[in-house]
């Protein structure tokens, strides 16, 4: 039996003759670029956007050349109304990297007024949202999407939302699982959504033993600067926390703070900046984080060292920091069983079991900001307040379950009655395209909900938006797509809910 312990990046790749289906990144409802102007979600506007600070209708740029990297650029408004943009490279094709796409190669936000550019840098992880699983044991220790070829295209694109998929087989020492990416932006929301699914429906249980740690990266979230790693952290159930800055492998740390909602993040101090990931569900909901640290919960070791490499609950830039002290690896964690196994053990020694076999999904938030901001953190105890919100419907029906993630069409309960973790959504079901929702949020704050009322036939946005009675107005106080295919309303609310309120769409 071979020992668990994995080194970060393999030193040979992990070659698959797999062979894709075709990439329709700009044809995901069977339409080729530039064939209908109507339909077509690349074709581009020829308005000009309004300034930054004015929310604009979501835009996407199909086929971009980025450095000779062929991407898919989103352009969106943030919930102050600030363009924040996403370049994706496809999947379909070897890319400048030596990759095969299918990761965030240039993310973008602005930070007092000014755009600043964060781009993959490192020459063997050049990107971020990277598809990463290890195994415990067996003849090739992990693989990942470098040399395997993918499918993409767009599930939806409205005035204001959007879904982009990419598909890989990934075969793990022989096994194919079948991985389902899902990308959401959504005007009014900071940040874009990750949700993943890793199918091992095709094989029996038990035949492989892989953790998670997607979405993978390395990203230069400082704008480039590439400068000295100030502080990192995660939370599973209890957070983590660095003392001292620049983080080397002899930082002291805390661990006694309880955590409610999975999270990592690290940050710079000049300049100010931040990156990190956060889990649409609690960890007694979806619990993540893996390995052996757990004894050191409730501890504080303010002098250090740090903990060994392969017992950090998630890969971060542990594996660099020998050597270098500015690596800005981040990545998600899981134990081992996470894909492939009937029952595995969640993180900790409670021995609570979950189930590995047949799907593992989950979704995060990838959050960039300053570190002033303190986005994660913020971004945590927002969905911490979800989970306390009641949802019930006097018009149209709250929905109670969905598909337990992307790609999949099996149905789960969801823990709070019309949120759907998959895409941190609040859903219902129309009534004749009417719904009437009352949101009780128990005294915490709900932060500018992405609803989803499924059913709608118009082919129109509602003509009438109301809170407790009051008319919204469109493009200012909420921000609607219209979904012809799926049948479905999009709308992000423009605001923050807190205590009672009732909103009427008709």
């Amino acid at each position: 039996m071979r020992s668990a312990i994995k080194p970060a990046l393999p030193f040979a790749r992990h070659t698959v003759a797999l062979l894709a289906l075709g990439l329709t990144a700009c044809g995901g409802k069977d339409v080729r670029p530039g064939e209908n102007p109507v339909t077509d979600p690349c074709v581009e506007s020829t308005t000009a956007d309004p300034a930054s600070g004015t929310c604009a209708p979501l835009r996407l740029q199909c086929a971009k050349d980025l450095s000779g990297f062929k991407t898919d650029r989103y352009v969106w408004r943030d919930r102050d109304c600030r363009v924040r943009t996403v370049s994706l490279v496809r999947n379909d094709a070897a890319d400048p990297a030596g990759w095969n796409g299918g990761y965030i190669r240039r993310y973008t936000y602005e930070v007092a007024g000014a755009e600043r550019i964060c781009d993959g840098q490192s020459s063997q992880v050049p990107g971020w949202g990277m598809v990463t699983s290890h195994l415990k044991e067996g003849p090739s220790w992990g693989a990942w999407t470098q040399d395997v070829r993918g499918t993409g295209r767009i599930v939806f694109k409205g005035a204001h939302h959007a879904l982009h998929e990419l598909k890989w087989p990934l075969s793990l020492d022989g096994h194919v699982v079948q991985v389902t990416v899902q990308y959401l932006f959504a005007t009014g929301r900071d940040h874009p959504l990750y949700a993943i699914t890793h199918d091992a429906s095709g094989f029996p249980a038990n035949q492989i033993e892989a953790d998670v740690r997607s979405p993978y990266g390395d990203l230069a979230f400082d704008g480039n600067a590439n400068t000295d790693i100030a502080g990192l952290g995660w939370g599973d159930r209890y957070r983590f926390v660095t003392l001292s800055s620049p983080v080397t492998m002899n930082t002291g740390w805390d661990y006694r703070e309880p955590n409610v909602v999975p999270y990592t993040r690290m940050w710079t101090a000049a300049p100010d900046a931040e990156m990190g990931a956060v889990q649409t569900q609690t960890w007694e909901q979806k619990p993540a984080g893996g390995y052996w640290l757990y004894p050191q919960w409730g501890t504080r070791h303010a002098n250090g060292p740090m903990p060994v490499d392969y017992n950090w609950a998630y890969q971060l830039n542990q594996y660099e920091l020998p050597s270098v002290t500015n690596s800005h690896r981040l990545a998600w964690g899981s134990n081992f069983g996470a894909v492939g196994l009937s029952q595995y053990p969640r993180l900790g020694d409670d021995g609570v079991m979950l189930s590995g076999h047949p799907y593992q999904s989950y979704s995060v938030f990838m959050v960039l900001g300053t570190h002033a901001a303190n986005p994660v953190l913020s971004l945590v105890s927002e969905v911490e307040a979800w989970q306390g919100v009641k949802l019930t419907a006097s018009e149209g029906t709250v929905r109670a379950r969905g598909p337990g993630g992307v790609g999949r069409s099996d149905a789960v309960t969801y823990d709070v009655p019309g949120y759907n973790p998959v895409y941190a959504t609040w859903e219902a079901d129309a009534a004749s395209n009417r719904v009437t929702l009352a949101f009780d949020t128990a005294g915490r704050t709900l932060a500018h909900p992405v609803l989803v009322v499924h059913g709608y036939t118009a082919t129109t946005a509602p003509k009438t938006v109301t809170l407790d009675g009051q008319a919204l107005t469109a493009d200012t106080d909420y921000f609607a797509s219209v979904d012809p295919a799926g049948k479905a309303l999009w709308l992000t609310l423009q605001r923050d809910l807190k205590g009672s309120a009732t909103l009427k769409v008709e």
